[in-house]
């Protein structure tokens, strides 16, 4: 199993998220198990987007296409750091 971790700053959280919606029924679509949105309490414009894939190299190729990017650019995504973890501890 894999997780792809994105800590983001988005321009306008509200303006964000319902792009990301949309983003994610098109992720899910490509075979993500899971998506999990967090946000800050102390900066609502401060996310971390965390997702479950059973085939990284597939979440990769999506999340890195220019398809996904200009969408992040679009829906304000004014910083993004994308981590490509496998699990090794469950408990």
């Amino acid at each position: 199993m894999g997780v792809v971790m994105q800590f983001a700053k988005v321009k306008d959280y509200d303006r964000w998220e319902p792009t990301f919606k949309e983003d994610a029924s098109m992720i899910k679509a490509n075979g993500v198990k899971s998506i999990s949105v967090l946000q800050s309490i102390d900066d609502p414009n401060i996310v971390i987007v965390t997702s479950e894939w059973e085939n990284l190299e597939t979440a990769k190729k999506l999340i890195e296409s220019d398809e996904i990017r200009a969408r992040m650019e679009k829906s304000g995504v004014v910083k993004s750091e994308i981590y490509y973890m496998e699990e090794k501890l469950v408990f």
